[in-house]
């Protein structure tokens, strides 16, 4: 499952892709730790838009640079303007996300959804996903206890993102 940050609140319209590492360079250019799976988007994109206000930068330039990206914008013209922008999250329209294939998910799409057992039994809500070497595993809690749901096709029947609940038949010890 693609990772990828979701703006909270009432800035859920707003996607996270990317946090300003600092400068790179005399020229303005800047360090971008990703947070995207899909750093190529930065190549696609025009505008970007900055911090927890989404002030619109228009980009001059973006290149890969040994696991993050290099960015320029047009409003950052030599280092000490870049450095200064170090820690200023960038993001994006939620509109302009990534298509996933089908029965692929955000991270943010998936914590929150409430999960029931095919016959109905209420388990809780998804709180966390944990990263595993073979398949993930979401976590959800009910208030009492936690369960922990392999994310496996035999066991995710279905996921309702717009009745933001997940159907999961459990085999005999999961729960």
């Amino acid at each position: 499952m693609p990772e990828q940050a979701w703006a909270s609140g009432d800035d859920a319209d707003w996607v996270l892709i990317g946090v300003v590492a600092g400068a790179h360079g005399v020229r303005g250019e800047m360090k971008v730790d990703l947070q995207t799976d899909f750093p190529d988007r930065f190549k696609r994109l025009d505008t970007i838009y900055t911090g927890p206000d989404h002030v619109p930068v228009p980009i001059t330039g973006v290149r890969k640079l040994h696991g993050r990206v290099a960015l320029r914008v047009a409003s950052v013209t030599d280092r000490d303007a870049a450095q200064a922008m170090r820690g200023t999250e960038l993001y994006i329209p939620a509109s302009q996300i990534m298509p996933l294939p089908t029965h692929t998910y955000y991270r943010d799409q998936i914590i929150g959804l409430q999960v029931v057992t095919t016959a109905g039994d209420p388990l809780g809500t998804i709180t966390d996903i944990l990263v595993t070497g073979s398949n993930d595993v979401y976590v959800a809690h009910d208030g009492q206890r936690e369960v922990l749901i392999p994310a496996l096709k035999e066991i995710v029947r279905e996921v309702d993102l717009e009745g933001c609940r997940m159907v999961i038949d459990p085999v005999d010890g999961l729960l």
